[in-house]
């Protein structure tokens, strides 16, 4: 071979070389406008916390007794890469794109339009108040407690049907003549609306009053609505604190849930075993869909988890190919996953991934 021919390859290489390490260094420092879901920090809440070097309790409950717990009751969570100011690089995204355990999605999914990271956090951390909240409602009302909810206005849509007739604060006792005890039945009594006005049955300021509302049905949608957001302020028993950091969100009500029940009550929930899980809740004690399925139960399989409780309306999510040492169990309310537990522990069969035959359901965010 000539000499020519030889610098000629040689020179084909060199620039080879130099375009291929242009585009990684390109790659490496060119925001993407993608997100990364990876498997976050699994927490029992039955347990301490580290909160600036001191050991806390993540769940602390007063003004009622409490007994000592055996096992884990973890909940699990997700990690999200990648907000409006730390976007990913696109070279950041090759490896998640090999590894089953981590989900690349659209930004948008996470951070609609002008929405920053500091304010997805703040909502995030008002969701897990929340969450706790309705979590100990529940619990409370499993072990037979009275335990009074208040349905209040959060907010009122601007330009909606109860514009200039509610306010956030109000609270909502009546509809059409029904009392309603909480969200959902407020939701059902607009529900049944057939286009004519409402009458609501509200306290405001401390005075009763009687307001009228003309539901609307959105586009695309069959239920009427009457333009607000709705939540319910509860009167519990006992005092709970939390010393959770840095996790937001109300996936982990049904935990929480679990945990507080466990507290309160003289016989060890879990028996000394490891039971993780995910799933929202509200005071009555349905279960309800969250997001990041797979992520959270590769992250309870890598914490040592022996049974994983999801929200039955996820099962759509749940992975093709599960962890082989845990088990997986769905459950819609409280007292099925108290059920799914007392059977692991008794050694019985526990409900799992068929019992999604027939449910249709997808996740929620």
């Amino acid at each position: 071979m000539r000499d020519s021919e030889v610098d000629r390859r040689r020179t084909r290489l060199t620039i080879g070389f130099a375009i291929a390490a242009l585009l990684v260094l390109v790659a490496a420092v060119t925001p993407s406008p993608f997100v990364v879901e990876r498997p976050g920090p699994v927490i029992d809440t039955l347990g301490d916390v580290d909160v600036e070097g001191e050991e806390l309790p993540v769940l602390s409950i007063t003004g009622a007794e409490t007994y000592p717990t055996t096992g884990s009751l973890s909940l699990t969570s997700v990690t999200l890469i990648g907000g409006p100011e730390h976007p990913t690089k696109w070279l950041s995204l090759i490896a998640p794109l090999f590894d089953r355990d981590q989900r690349i999605a659209p930004r948008s999914e996470f951070f609609p339009d002008g929405v920053t990271e500091e304010q997805r956090s703040a909502v995030n951390t008002a969701m897990m108040g929340s969450s706790q909240t309705q979590a100990a409602a529940a619990a409370a009302r499993e072990m037979g407690m009275d335990v009074p909810g208040r349905v209040l206005v959060a907010d009122v849509v601007e330009g909606g049907p109860g514009e200039g007739v509610l306010k956030p604060e109000d609270e909502i006792r009546t509809v059409g003549g029904a009392a309603v005890a909480d969200v959902e039945a407020l939701r059902a009594a607009v529900a049944e609306d057939d286009g004519a006005p409402i009458e609501l049955g509200i306290v405001r300021d401390g005075q009763a009053m009687t307001v009228s509302v003309v539901p609307e049905t959105p586009q695309g949608s069959d239920a009427p609505v009457i333009g607000i957001t709705a939540g319910v302020d509860y009167e519990l028993p006992f005092e709970l604190d939390t010393s959770l950091e840095d996790i937001g969100g109300p996936s982990a009500g049904m935990i929480f849930a679990l945990a507080i029940y466990d507290k309160l009550t003289p016989e060890s929930l879990t028996e000394d075993r490891a039971v993780a899980g995910t799933g929202t809740i509200d005071g009555e004690g349905r279960i309800g869909g969250i997001g990041g399925l797979p992520q959270k139960i590769a992250g309870a399989a890598g914490a040592d988890a022996e049974l994983f409780l999801m929200p039955i309306e996820n099962c759509a999510d749940i992975p093709s190919r599960l962890p082989d040492n845990m088990a997986v169990a769905p459950v819609g309310t409280l007292d099925e996953a108290l059920d799914a537990v007392a059977a692991f522990t008794a050694g019985d069969d526990v409900p799992g991934p068929e019992a999604c035959d027939g449910v249709a359901a997808g996740a929620v965010s």
